[in-house]
């Protein structure tokens, strides 16, 4: 034990804050089932994406926007990094054609 740090009680304290409360909150559990669980029945019947930015860190290349695209189906994740959000569409097209060839679908 180090000197002249107090012991904590061993026993849990009944005390519980309103922020602790708010942090553990949730409405419902997610189903972890396979039959309820919704996956695309091909690659890019089905895509997830998000856009980050502005960072307040360039890249080398002086980007300050990324976006991602996952395929569901395949699970690929693709990075593409952009100097203004509107080139996202461009991105997208991007993939696409990149999911194409490479899966010849």
């Amino acid at each position: 034990m180090a000197d002249g740090v107090p012991r904590i009680a061993d026993e849990p304290s009944d005390h519980v804050c309103a922020g602790c409360c708010m942090g553990k909150m949730r409405e419902d559990n997610f189903s972890r089932s396979p039959e309820k669980t919704v996956k695309s029945a091909g690659v890019l019947d089905l895509i997830h994406s998000d856009v980050m930015g502005p960072m307040q860190t360039k890249t080398p290349g002086g980007c300050t926007y990324a976006v991602t695209f996952i395929d569901d189906f395949s699970r690929h994740l693709t990075v593409y990094f952009m100097n203004k959000k509107v080139e996202v569409l461009e991105k997208f097209k991007m993939f696409k054609a990149d999911m194409k060839n490479a899966t010849g679908r």
